[in-house]
């Protein structure tokens, strides 16, 4: 009997799931790129084994076998390249040249973390891509929303994603503008909006369009009636797919609008983490926390962190800055609180006058 080799190549399905030496094994450690493979290797426990980075040799995380059997998801076409199955494997956050979503100030040395919400994000963009469907994202800021639509559309052609991104509010006219430009048209914009309108519908229907409407809390119900005039004008596979992505006024537009909300085709609500999930996650989104204790990572969540990744990369940044000033290798809790000092506004201070 041929020996099983104590190292192999293996890809995580869609639903972060590595299947070596009979077993499934859970990888909520981190999403990766479509089509790359991991290297895993028995861990020190019976249950758990290692993966790897293949190019690197860098070490990426641990999983554990799960206690319940896998259902398989059904096969779908793949909304990047039409293949049968989709997989997804676990790497850094970023290539070698830098691709990807980034991380809130760039902090080096992160890592994506599958969360329940960002493999369910994947999952709904997926289906609102083959559906050519509009569906809404949203919740409060920090929470990640961007970020894993981004990362979820990594694999997507460039130029099929069509990312609008307002920093105030926008009209009709201005995302008649963003797209004319995006869409590399010729000539001069059109001055009448019915004949603008036309351009950019024949426009949009030439090939499979992702329309992503980010910072989506900026567009007023003019805004959404408009993007949604260009959607219902599309038939079929000509459509283009419409992602909202926002904040709670984005929800409130869009539901409020009976003629807007019943074409929203998946709701998906971005959440803060629980204290379970940040215990599990945070030691799997950056490395100075992989040994850190779990009172510390909950004291650091309940004073500031606040189950929001942007928070976590903030106070993660300062710690780093912390370590290096002081040549610390670990995280201790006055250095903690160092880093929660300068991450979040000092609590207002009662004075005599304010009564």
């Amino acid at each position: 009997m041929t020996p099983t080799p104590s190292r192999a190549l293996r890809t995580i399905s869609p639903h972060g799931h590595i299947h070596w030496q009979s077993r499934t094994y859970s990888a909520a450690f981190a999403l990766s790129h479509i089509g790359e493979r991991i290297t895993v290797e028995q861990g020190p426990h019976t249950e758990q084994i290692e993966a790897h980075d293949p190019a690197t040799g860098r070490h990426l995380g641990s999983a554990h076998a799960l206690t319940s059997p896998i259902i398989p998801a059904p096969t779908r076409p793949s909304p990047v390249s039409g293949a049968a199955t989709m997989t997804t494997t676990v790497t850094p956050a970023a290539d070698d040249s830098g691709a990807g979503p980034d991380f809130y100030l760039d902090l080096p040395d992160a890592r994506i973390v599958a969360t329940e919400a960002l493999l369910e994000a994947g999952e709904n963009i997926a289906d609102t891509i083959d559906a050519r469907a509009m569906s809404c994202i949203y919740g409060d800021a920090g929470l990640g929303k961007t970020f894993s639509v981004r990362a979820a559309l990594k694999e997507v052609a460039a130029d099929l994603v069509l990312l609008l991104q307002f920093r105030s509010r926008p009209t009709p006219r201005d995302i008649r503008m963003e797209l004319f430009d995006i869409l590399n048209l010729e000539g001069k914009p059109p001055a009448h909006p019915s004949e603008f309108d036309r351009l950019l519908k024949r426009a949009l229907a030439r090939r499979p369009y992702i329309v992503v409407c980010d910072e989506a809390q900026q567009f007023s119900r003019e805004c959404f009636e408009f993007v949604r005039h260009l959607y219902d004008t599309g038939k079929g596979k000509s459509r283009p797919a419409i992602l909202f992505v926002g904040g709670e006024e984005c929800y409130k537009t869009l539901y409020n609008e009976p003629a807007l909300a019943s074409r929203i085709y998946i709701w998906q609500e971005f959440t803060p983490m629980e204290p379970a999930e940040v215990a599990k996650n945070i030691p799997l989104f950056h490395p100075i926390w992989a040994n850190a204790a779990p009172e510390l990572i909950d004291f650091i969540d309940q004073e500031a962190g606040g189950g929001t990744f942007r928070m976590w990369s903030k106070i993660t940044h300062h710690v780093l800055e912390g370590m290096k000033r002081r040549g610390l290798s670990d995280v201790d809790e006055t250095l903690a609180r160092w880093a929660i000092r300068r991450s979040r506004p000092g609590r207002p201070v009662r004075r005599d006058d304010d009564r």
